[in-house]
């Protein structure tokens, strides 16, 4: 890998080095103009060579042009265009700087003008891709895990909730850059919530710097939501109605005031999902606790309303040119209730056992983060940015089941208590100093401070009091975890073409278990270790350039993994934690290459101690199926991306990517050794079609192919959406429809045992059936902005760059 990282460094280095044509412009006042338009032209025949915009400081910089004569051509809204004298570019001197060149006002008032434009939908970053998701008219209505679902390269298993990046799973999920320390379902839940009005933009960092947590091995999420970016008083209004086989609604309320001097938001959500799903077993497998090898067939009926609250509020405040303040607070209440019926029959050697139960629950979750954060200009090259958040999440989910199935440890009358309070406190300093226009140095220290409490069990009723079931079916588990870190990041401009960012990540944690039942789930583990980072990349041309990467991450456990937890699933099997796992390190080799809006990328990774999710292994009752998390020796993955926008017409535009790759991976942990591979992909497309009188179309969807986890296959499956769009006249809103999974394709098939014979000779087919396998799912959205229209730039109020997902 060293070698091959040494190979391209010097072919890259190896371009030829071509000139540079660069200046500032001003007003006659000599104050910067921004966003205007500069064009390098061949003075023979005025052929454009090179153009760029300006910047917010009025610079501008025309990379890789050849030797030659040109002129430079300068035009901007209300001012006249302005015309160089020619210049000469050779070997001796291969670069110009054209100084300040100052526009004159045009001597014509233009009326209104009204620009229409807009991001592609997904762009190529440092660490990855950026989806645009507003450019999608599937947004309006939608909650944000199911535009996360729609996103290049993301898949989320329905099942279990968990998310995987490019192939791989171990992905952390970020809220505006803040990590979110919550369990798989728990970030499920909270983004299911949250209405995708309010999101700007979707971050898919498979390769994150230094700056970032090292925490995820398949890299990060990170969903970044509006900010107020407008003088005056404004605001939207956001509604929804929709059916599936349930009813759908949502309601997004975001009001702004900025007076320059300080910037007031505050926000409100609500969310109504009453959803349906189906669960459908058959096979066989060993089962001790029923009395040996059965062969069965399994229904589970879903029935589960949901709603959700969201509150939010903050504030900025500019206390000087050189300081600002600021805080914000979010509150969300959501609950659910769950009306499931399963039902099914065990065929044993000797009988055979029918199966049917009623499960009731009510489900509350709460979560509280307020934040606070100060950014100090020191002179005129350095920063100092201070934030400080507290995460809180609490749940409580009891679940009663009454049934005729009294043949195993499990009597006619069942609870399963499943309570969680975790409190997270973060504190972040970064600092930024700019020696000069081509070095730039990034550091920063960051603790997090983690309280976990749970308490759960399975009880049976026995003449009327509630008792446990057994060893191994209860647990009140109390942790605590440290982790401090330091990074430093060196970013360099050797020329106008090639930047290199070289960087370091300590990282130090300690885990340890405050009190248990049971001595088998005591926790006391420290780890400390540098994650390094390097980023190369180079120009090629003024549309093409190339990138180069190496990075090291990590995936820890999360709470819920290691937690004695345990969560009734049938009547032969409970989910529960391992505290015995081990976290995953990667490392991760990416080569990327765009042309103009074609993005090209190509991953190498090695996963040690790779965690997969949700494996059927013996536990401390005997006969029992546990279903958790286990460690695989390694995993060894290459993953190649493509992203090609097309526009086949001023009204069409077309939007294809593609992931897929090669992964390998070993386990020990089952009877007999496991070693696989096997070749996977995904394809997702977006075609957008602008009509006359401000209508719009979209078609949109996705194919999965088949992989593997663990024992498991899962079949490919694949989902086709549609959306309208009228926008009205006059700034009185628009009117979007969206029709989810056209064909109700959302039936998602696997097999448990497809490999190898596991320890209860598992052999089980599984079909989940989503809400919109029974029909389509079709919401009704309106929106409108209002309020002022000038745009002033404001500071996103986002204080320390990563929390919380591990709950």
């Amino acid at each position: 890998m060293k070698t091959l990282l040494l190979i391209l460094c010097a072919l890259i280095f190896a371009t030829t080095v071509r000139g540079q044509v660069s200046g500032t412009l001003t007003d006659t006042n000599g104050s910067p103009l921004s966003f205007a338009t500069v064009v390098l032209l061949k003075s023979a025949d005025s052929t454009i060579v090179r153009s760029a915009l300006s910047d917010e400081k009025g610079h501008f910089a025309l990379s890789a042009v050849p030797t030659g004569a040109y002129v430079i051509k300068v035009s901007s809204i209300g001012y006249a265009n302005y015309l160089s004298a020619p210049i000469t570019l050779d070997p001796s001197h291969p670069s110009y700087d054209a100084g300040t060149i100052r526009l004159k006002t045009s001597g014509k008032q233009l009326g209104e003008v009204v620009i229409r434009a807009s991001k592609p939908l997904v762009q190529q970053e440092a660490g990855g891709l950026v989806v645009n998701v507003q450019n999608s008219l599937m947004t309006k209505g939608s909650s944000v895990l199911q535009v996360l679902a729609r996103s290049p390269g993301v898949i989320i298993d329905q099942q279990s909730s968990a998310i995987s990046l490019n192939g791989k799973s171990g992905v952390m999920v970020m809220l505006d850059g803040k990590l979110l320390r919550l369990s798989a379902d728990q970030v499920a839940a909270l983004l299911n919530g949250m209405t995708a009005d309010d999101i700007d933009k979707i971050e898919l960092l498979a390769t994150p710097p230094a700056k970032y947590d090292a925490d995820g091995n398949a890299g990060l999420i990170n969903i970044v939501t509006k900010k107020n970016k407008q003088a005056g008083t404004s605001g939207s209004i956001t509604a929804s109605a929709g059916y599936g086989k349930g009813d759908k609604a949502s309601a997004d309320i975001n009001l702004n005031h900025n007076s320059g001097k300080l910037s007031l938001n505050a926000t409100y959500d609500y969310a109504h999902d009453h959803s349906y799903a189906l669960l459908l077993a058959q096979g066989t497998e060993n089962v001790p606790i029923i009395g040996g090898p059965t062969t069965f067939h399994y229904d589970g009926q879903s029935n589960h309303p949901a709603d959700f609250q969201g509150f939010g509020g903050g504030l900025d405040y500019h206390a000087s040119a050189a300081t600002t303040i600021g805080g914000r607070v979010y509150y969300s209440i959501s609950s659910s209730q769950n009306a499931g019926h399963n039902f099914g029959n065990y065929v044993l050697p000797d009988s055979n056992l029918v199966f049917d139960s009623q499960l009731t629950s009510t489900s509350r979750t709460y979560y509280l983060h307020p934040s606070l954060y100060l950014e100090q200009t020191i002179g005129k090259d350095q920063k100092l940015n201070v934030d400080l958040d507290y995460f809180s999440n609490t749940s409580n989910s009891p679940t009663q089941v009454q049934s005729n199935f009294s043949d195993s440890l499990f009597g006619a009358r069942q609870r399963n208590l499943a309570n969680a309070r975790i409190k997270v406190s973060v504190g972040q300093v970064d600092y930024t100093n700019q020696f000069n226009k081509r070095l730039q140095l990034e550091s920063g220290i960051k603790g997090t401070y983690t309280f976990s409490q749970s308490t759960a069990a399975i009880e049976n009723l026995v003449n009327g009091q509630w008792v446990p079931i057994g060893a191994g079916t209860s647990n009140d588990l109390a942790t605590r975890e440290l982790i401090g870190a330091a990074y430093a990041v060196l970013n360099w401009k050797p020329d106008s073409l090639t930047s290199l960012s070289a960087g370091t990540r300590y990282e130090y944690s300690s885990n340890t278990t405050d009190h248990s039942l049971n001595a088998q789930y005591f926790v006391d583990r420290k780890l400390g270790r540098l994650f390094p980072d390097v980023f190369l990349s180079r120009k090629l041309n003024a549309n093409d350039g190339i990138q180069l990467s190496y990075t090291e991450r990590i995936t820890r456990p999360s709470f819920a993994d290691l937690a004695s937890y345990v969560a009734y699933n049938d009547p032969v099997s409970v989910f529960t934690g391992n505290p015995a796992l081990k976290p995953t390190i990667t490392h991760n080799l990416k080569l990327a290459y765009n042309a103009n809006d074609y993005l090209f990328s190509l991953i190498y990774s090695h996963d040690a101690d790779p965690i997969e999710g949700v494996q059927g292994v013996p536990g401390p009752t005997r006969g029992l199926v546990y279903l958790t998390p286990e460690n695989a020796d390694w995993q060894n993955n290459l993953a190649a991306q493509v992203t090609i926008p097309l526009k086949a017409a001023a009204w069409w535009e077309m939007n294809y990517n593609f992931n897929g790759g090669w992964h390998r991976y070993r386990i020990t942990y089952f009877p007999v050794l496991l070693l696989k591979s096997y070749l996977s992909y995904s394809i997702n497309f977006t075609e957008s079609f602008k009509l006359p009188r401000l209508y719009a179309i979209e078609v949109s969807g996705y194919y999965n192919s088949a992989s593997y986890g663990g024992n498991y296959r899962s079949n490919g499956n694949a989902i086709c959406n549609l959306g309208f769009k009228k926008e009205l006249e006059n700034n009185r809103g628009s009117f979007q429809l969206s029709i989810s999974d056209v064909f109700s394709a959302a039936s998602y098939r696997g097999h448990d045992g497809a490999l190898i014979t596991d320890a209860f000779n598992s052999d089980v087919y599984v079909n989940y059936q989503a809400e919109s396998s029974f029909r389509p799912i079709v919401k009704l959205s309106y929106s409108r902005s209002f309020g002022s229209n000038n745009k002033k730039a404001s500071r996103d109020t986002n204080g320390t760059k990563d929390e919380q997902q591990r709950l």
